[in-house]
């Protein structure tokens, strides 16, 4: 590596669903790098659906170690929506990112982070996050008040009260694992994924 030059790691993701491999997108990337004379320092390649949760996800989880060694200096993805379909959880990892001090390239918006661009873009992206947010609540509680009109009945109140799944729906919305959320609340994986079950329609409004 000469004086200078930006170390990188290259994150690369398709989802289960999709027909195809990352191979377009690592080779799109890698000639980006070296255009650019970045330096690949690794490839972090996975397919996994991006509404997982990070904790999900072995690859993204493996940059935010690498990033907190100081192992490369800017992460350079094909497209944001690589590294998440959710606005809350793009916004969680840049931030992270942001805190160590690596920047994020994203070849398909052309935008850096350690630019006055990217930095524009980087806010707006936390002020989305809070609209997301807000409208997944909104549909939440809408959705409650319909189910209960309807009598519809969740859990078994002497096990699991409404305060706790309020809880495991918010966090199964943020992406969360069932073993995660039932640990959060403290109750077991089984009667978590029952009320989720219970919940499916609101989930998936």
């Amino acid at each position: 590596m000469t004086n200078g030059q930006k170390r990188v790691g290259v994150y690369i993701r398709v989802s289960t669903s999709q027909k195809q491999t990352t191979l377009n997108q690592r080779m799109e990337l890698e000639d980006v790098c070296r255009r650019n004379d970045w330096e690949i320092v690794e490839v972090y390649d996975e397919t996994i659906s991006g509404t997982k949760s990070i904790d999900d996800r072995k690859e993204l989880k493996r940059l935010l170690r690498d990033a907190s060694s100081k192992y490369f200096d800017m992460v350079v993805v094909f497209s944001v929506c690589r590294i998440a379909r959710s606005m809350t959880h793009l916004v969680s990892v840049m931030t992270h990112l942001d805190e160590l001090g690596c920047d994020i390239y994203s070849h398909q918006q052309g935008i850096r982070t350690d630019t006055s661009m990217g930095r524009m873009f980087f806010q707006l992206c936390g002020v989305m996050a809070e609209v997301e947010n807000s409208i997944r609540k909104d549909r939440q509680t809408i959705g409650i008040k319909r189910a209960k009109s309807q009598g519809v009945v969740f859990g078994r109140k002497r096990v699991v009260d409404e305060d706790m799944e309020l809880k495991i729906v918010e966090l199964r919305h943020k992406g969360k694992s069932v073993r995660a959320i039932a640990k959060n609340v403290g109750i077991s994986v089984g009667r978590t994924h029952k009320v989720i079950k219970e919940w499916e329609p609101i989930l998936a409004s």
